[in-house]
C-alpha cells in the first residue's frame, strides 16, 4: 500500500520538473530545452509536464520568480526591518546564498543572456528585475559613508556580481565568497567606508 498522500506526491513531481529545468535551461537554454524533454526526464508526459506548469512560458516563470529570487528577495525585504543596515553585509549575504546554488546560477546566467532577444519570453523579466532590484534596495535606511549615491552604488554592485558569477561557474572549484571579497576593495574602498563595511 502506498503512503505517500497526493500532496507529496505533486510536490514530489512538481520539485522534479523544477530540477531538470534547472539543469536544461543551464545547460541549453530555454530554446534548447523542449516540454517533451522534460518530461522525459522526469518520466511523464508533456502532458503531465503541463498540467503542472501549465505552459513552457509557466516553466519560465517558475524558474525565475518563485525559485532563483525566492530566496534573495525575502533576504532584502528582511533588511527593510534593521536599523541602518550596511549594503556589503547585503551583498554578502546574497552571494553566500548564490554560493550554495550553481546550478541556479547557471541558469539564470545562461537565460539572462538569451533574454537579450527583445523577444525572448523573460526579456521583459531582466529588464525589470534589474530596476526593480535596486528601487527595492533604495527603501532600505541603509547606512553609509556621506556623499555616497546609493542607487549608483548599487547598480555597480550588482553589475559586478553579475560579472564575479560568470568567472566563477567559468571556474569550477573556486570560492565566490573568496571572490566578492576581492570585490569589495573596490567597491567600499578604504578609508571612506571605513566602519561602513
Amino acid at each position: 500500500m502506498n503512503s505517500t498522500s497526493p500532496t507529496t506526491q505533486t510536490d514530489d513531481r512538481r520539485n522534479a520538473i523544477i530540477e531538470a529545468t534547472v539543469e536544461s535551461f543551464g545547460k541549453l537554454g530555454y530554446y534548447g530545452t523542449s516540454l517533451q524533454r522534460i518530461a522525459t526526464e522526469v518520466g511523464l508526459t508533456k502532458a503531465g509536464v503541463l498540467h503542472y506548469v501549465g505552459s513552457k512560458e509557466g516553466l519560465l516563470s517558475l524558474v525565475l520568480s518563485e525559485v532563483y529570487d525566492k530566496e534573495t528577495v525575502a533576504l532584502t525585504a528582511g533588511m527593510v526591518t534593521e536599523e541602518h543596515p550596511l549594503i556589503p553585509d547585503m551583498l554578502r549575504r546574497v552571494v553566500a546564498v548564490n554560493a550554495k546554488r550553481p546550478s541556479l546560477v547557471h541558469m539564470f546566467s545562461t537565460l539572462s543572456a538569451e533574454a537579450l532577444d527583445p523577444d525572448h519570453p523573460a526579456h521583459a523579466y531582466f529588464a525589470d528585475r534589474e530596476r526593480q532590484t535596486v528601487a527595492n534596495a533604495q527603501n532600505i535606511n541603509w547606512f553609509v559613508p556621506d556623499n555616497v549615491n546609493v542607487e549608483h552604488i548599487l547598480q555597480a554592485s550588482f553589475a559586478m556580481m553579475d560579472g564575479i558569477q560568470l568567472r566563477w561557474l567559468r571556474s569550477p572549484g573556486q570560492d565566490l565568497n573568496a571572490m566578492w571579497s576581492d570585490c569589495e576593495a573596490v567597491l567600499f574602498p578604504l578609508p571612506q567606508w571605513n566602519g561602513y563595511r
